[in-house]
């Protein structure tokens, strides 16, 4: 059977991503329930090394972070769109702003609820979001505080005409991509009921956003999954950019990772695509046999070896 598989967990802001996505294309697809912490054997064996979630599987093609699965999705998918405003390069754009808004969230979140963190999950996230010292974060308490509520601000502003979503009268990449960190502050932290309270508009906009749902899910287990991966016939066509300044050829052994939380994993191939905005690697598993693993080009290196 092939069809589209979620590698993710509910609690994860990105999961969320996807999972309105999936419910404004009213999809249908497979979850598998990863881990919230390291290990994450089944999820790494299939990508090579990436930890992250949510991630996207068909068959024995991969797909990695969430503005990756909503080109893929919308390539698949193209009706109801993404990008009802046909605004799809600023859209995409925006996702980079979405990883700043999460930062503030985060650290706002660290100094909140992470004194009552256990102490496996606290050393995990410490060592995946290595670029934050955990230990002096407080020192700066307040300016996290301040920059999640000046990016609410925006959504605000926004949406003060009246418009029921933030590029219209429909939902689309843009609302997806702002909708999970109140979602996860909300959730999180109560105070940010009271740290929200004056912007009016916001509350409403996210439960339309909410009310898109999460399209037709179906649980599965891991094994399932990974025997798809093991059957698949991926897209082993090659696409390199003649002008791409890495100068690399087809077939290139290459790592790649991301370019910001570098501890989500490395994942060593063979280069089959390079385009400004999509990354293709080749994978030859011992037990799974070829995997693609797809990446996006923005916020992901790519080294030769």
């Amino acid at each position: 059977m092939t069809g589209l598989i979620l590698h993710h967990y509910d609690a994860s802001p990105f999961t969320q991503k996807a999972l309105r996505m999936f419910g404004l294309k009213q999809l249908a697809w497979r979850s598998v329930e990863t881990p919230m912490i390291m290990p994450k054997p089944d999820l790494t064996r299939l990508t090579g090394g990436y930890r992250g979630t949510p991630v996207l599987q068909s068959g024995a093609d991969v797909y990695i972070d969430t503005q990756l699965i909503a080109r893929e999705l919308e390539r698949r998918h193209p009706r109801p769109t993404l990008f009802p405003a046909d605004n799809r390069g600023l859209d995409y754009a925006l996702v980079k702003w979405g990883d700043d808004f999460f930062q503030a969230g985060l650290e706002m979140a660290i100094n909140l609820v992470g004194p009552s963190w256990d102490n496996a999950f606290a050393a995990d996230r410490e060592a995946l979001f290595d670029h934050l010292s955990f230990a002096r974060i407080s020192e700066d308490a307040s300016h996290a505080i301040t920059q999640l509520r000046a990016h609410c601000a925006l959504l605000e502003d926004q949406l003060a005409d009246g418009r029921a979503f933030l590029s219209g009268d429909e939902p689309g990449l843009v609302d997806i991509q702002a909708f999970s960190v109140p979602w996860f502050a909300r959730a999180a932290m109560p105070v940010t009921e009271k740290l929200l309270a004056r912007f009016d508009s916001l509350p409403p906009w996210e439960a339309r956003v909410a009310a898109l749902g999460e399209g037709i899910r179906t649980d599965i287990t891991a094994a399932v999954a990974l025997a798809e991966a093991r059957l698949g016939q991926p897209d082993l066509s090659t696409n390199i950019d003649a002008d791409d300044p890495l100068g690399l050829q087809p077939l290139a052994k290459v790592a790649v990772e991301p370019a910001d939380f570098s501890r989500r994993g490395v994942v060593e191939g063979e280069l089959l695509r390079l385009t400004p905005l999509t990354i293709a690697v080749l994978r030859r598993d011992s037990e799974l046999g070829d995997i693609v693993v797809h990446f996006p080009r923005l916020g992901y290196r790519v080294s030769p070896l």
